[in-house]
């Protein structure tokens, strides 16, 4: 279940925002100025955050300026509610680090379908920051990789491909010769993988990756966790 704090000084559009967010099943919170939006954002960890920009005591800029200098606090999905369409607003935003607008008097459909969209691309990003986070740590020694792992870099099994040949790739939209060398990432979902490629888009293939595992040498690959081999 996903959290969002409202921040609007309008009674009336705020009462109605939370309504329509509590029958869609968020978790909500809500503040009519900004001063008390932040009190929150100290005490809560919210998902997303619904501001408004003109607002007494503290205005959205602020609110947002607040979030992006303390590092503390997690930087949720923040989308501004506002009346105000001129483009120095709008590109004042962008710069400080809003993900998205919505113009007064919204709909319950386009306020849905901001909040859908901005909360899925979080997730892929959080996603892929966490693996190439594991990658890091892993190259840097700071974790190690498990029991299998250990066991099959141990053994003297010999792979089937050389990590400077060339191999043939086809996804059924594109094909290509691809250097081993240039495979930066492979990641599993269950009997297909996406092979990410250097100055490439990722192949979607129908191989296994205890398949690719099996194939690749295993002094340039390693399989960090089930569903994820990284070139090292």
């Amino acid at each position: 279940m996903k959290s969002v704090l409202i921040i609007e000084d309008d009674a009336v559009l705020r009462a109605a925002t939370y309504m329509v967010l509590i029958e869609e099943g968020f978790k909500v919170k809500t503040a009519e100025n900004g001063r008390e939006g932040i009190e929150l954002l100290e005490q809560y960890i919210f998902d997303v955050v619904l501001c408004d920009i003109a607002m007494p005591e503290m205005n959205g800029f602020q609110v947002l300026n607040f979030l992006k200098m303390n590092s503390d606090i997690s930087m949720p999905v923040f989308i501004f509610l506002t009346e105000k369409s001129e483009r120095e607003d709008l590109r004042k935003g962008m710069e400080l680090g809003a993900d998205d607008y919505i113009p007064k008097p919204f709909t319950r459909e386009e306020l849905l379908i901001s909040l859908s969209v901005q909360i899925q691309k979080k997730e892929q990003y959080l996603k892929k920051y966490n693996i190439e986070k594991n990658i890091l740590e892993l190259l840097k020694g700071k974790i190690t990789p498990d029991s299998d792992v250990k066991r099959q870099k141990s053994e003297s099994t010999v792979s089937k491909f050389n990590y400077e040949a060339s191999i043939f790739l086809t996804d059924g939209k594109k094909s290509n010769f691809v250097k081993l060398s240039y495979i930066i990432l492979i990641t599993s979902d269950r009997d297909y993988t996406k092979v990410n490629v250097k100055d490439s888009k990722p192949f979607v293939i129908r191989k296994p990756i205890k398949v690719w595992e099996k194939d690749l040498p295993k002094d340039h690959f390693i399989r960090i966790h089930r569903s994820t081999i990284i070139n090292t």
